[in-house]
């Protein structure tokens, strides 16, 4: 999407940032267990100002959150009431908690060092179809062979034209299969989900995926 949508987005505030969780998403708390993520660098790409980081940072060697818009990185550690520093004008730190106030799609291994594991909650659901490979492409160069996503889509009908796009296990074994081991670890039905009311949907799934790299 353009960056306008999400600045406009974060911008606005109410339900054009629904897309917002106020707790730790249940598959972090269930699969990314302490014991999971000790000494692991974790990459958050369009991270928003989600809790997550916070679970991630109190396990994990460290965190990186990657986010077009400054607005949602400072109402991160204004909520979380966390001091930060800003070595350059697009980082924030906070202890072992990294925002990069970057494009993700630029982002290089020099801007973000070794990752270990690549939390994707939100980005690829939120990009269209034609922007997929260029993201999948900017993720490979910096996750290396044995190297993990922990990944979470929606699947749902009608499709919808406008973000969380919905992805389906096929489409990801579709992106994924050639170069990753796939476990498919979760996948409820979820009626009560605030998007099936509010866009009149006849079903909605969240898919958890936990892929392993195996090959460049």
């Amino acid at each position: 999407m353009e960056a306008t949508f999400w600045i406009n987005s974060w911008q606005q505030g109410g339900s054009a940032t629904s897309f917002h969780r106020r707790d730790i998403h249940p598959y972090v708390e269930h699969f990314a267990t302490p014991e999971f993520l000790q000494g692991k660098r974790v990459l958050v790409p369009l991270c928003g100002k989600t809790n997550d980081l916070r679970w991630f940072s109190q396990y994990a060697e460290a965190v990186i959150g990657v986010e077009l818009v400054t607005t949602a990185i400072e109402q991160f550690f204004a909520e979380q009431e966390l001091d930060y520093v800003q070595p350059d004008p697009t980082s924030y730190v906070s202890g072992n908690i990294t925002i990069l106030n970057r494009d993700v799609l630029s982002l290089t291994s020099a801007d973000v060092g070794n990752i270990d594991l690549v939390y994707d909650r939100a980005a690829l659901v939120a990009l269209p179809h034609e922007m997929r490979n260029h993201y999948r492409a900017t993720i490979d160069q910096l996750l290396p062979v044995g190297g993990q996503q922990m990944i979470i889509t929606l699947e749902y009908a009608p499709l919808m034209a406008t973000p969380p796009f919905s992805i389906t296990p096929t489409e990801i074994e579709f992106y994924y299969g050639e170069r990753y081991f796939i476990s498919h670890f979760a996948a409820p039905s979820q009626p009560e989900h605030r998007m099936v009311a509010k866009f009149n949907l006849q079903f909605l799934k969240e898919h958890g995926f936990l892929i392993t790299r195996y090959q460049k």
